[in-house]
């Protein structure tokens, strides 16, 4: 009898460990984990738009300034994304289960 209790004791056990019981989010913040800000800047550079283009004849001047723009966006949203990326992965390196 004693061992059958403790079997099932046990496997209570291994189930809690498998799959914790999630977070009610009604429960008082001091029980919650509050995650760094993301870097600054981030959010601003990857809403950027793509440069407006003048809805008119454009000249050849027009088509290198709106490409030579479009690059610099491109570049900067790269350097955003890796930025972004960098943080996520270091938020999970301190907040993920180990």
């Amino acid at each position: 009898m004693a061992f059958a209790c403790l079997a099932i004791s046990a496997g209570g056990c291994a189930s809690f460990r498998d799959a914790p019981p999630t977070i009610d989010p009604a429960a008082s913040a001091d029980i919650r984990v509050a995650l760094p800000a993301p870097p600054e800047s981030v959010e601003a550079c990857l809403r950027a738009s793509f440069p407006d283009i003048p809805d008119r004849s454009l000249t050849r001047g027009d088509v290198v300034r709106i490409i030579g723009r479009a690059k610099v966006l491109d570049r900067a949203k790269s350097a955003c994304g890796e930025r972004a990326l960098a943080w996520i992965a270091a938020v999970r390196a301190d907040f993920a289960k180990p």
